[in-house]
């Protein structure tokens, strides 16, 4: 990777998380794409763009998984396996917030990476932030558009019992973790 890249990485993700996978479609769109990475950098600049908070990160590492095999879901972010799964990903992320809102649409940047054909993508609004779980960025609404996020479904999932089940569960602490 080149300097640039790696200045970009140092701001999004604390050293210790550098090499997991989750980062590996933002890494390669760096990369690959002057004028994403030109918005991304921007993006940075005015304090519109940020990585995962590491409030975020802990809460994550203490969810539940229904997942055979699998202790945490730091581990998915580890292995990469959040890279074109977004809508599983983003419904995972979602268990550690209160209340928001999963949003699906299109984001013409992630056309033809992995899973991901025709650039359809799953992100979460929560408060004024899009959480994209597959570029592993906390975006301003305000710099969505910047990014080409084109909205074209909103769902609430707090109003859905078997989802507000499934939160429980995840966030449950009296269960014994291995």
């Amino acid at each position: 990777m080149n300097k640039d890249i790696d200045n970009i990485m140092d701001f999004i993700c604390p050293n210790d998380r550098k090499e997991y996978k989750c980062f590996d479609t933002l890494k390669k769109l760096l990369i690959e794409n002057k004028n994403f990475k030109n918005v991304i950098v921007n993006g940075i600049r005015e304090d519109k763009i940020s990585g995962f908070s590491e409030e975020l990160f802990e809460k994550l590492e203490k969810q539940n998984l229904r997942a055979p095999g699998v202790n945490s879901f730091i581990d998915v972010l580890i292995d990469g396996y959040n890279q074109g799964y977004c809508t599983v990903a983003s419904k995972q992320v979602s268990y550690s917030l209160d209340t928001c809102y999963i949003c699906g649409g299109i984001l013409p940047i992630l056309k033809g990476t992995i899973n991901c054909v025709d650039g359809s993508h799953t992100w979460i609004e929560y408060k004024d932030k899009i959480i994209d779980t597959t570029l592993m960025l906390m975006i301003d609404l305000d710099y969505k558009s910047k990014l080409g996020y084109i909205e074209e479904n909103r769902y609430n999932p707090n109003d859905d019992e078997i989802y507000k089940s499934a939160k429980a569960f995840t966030n449950d602490t009296t269960i014994k973790r291995r």
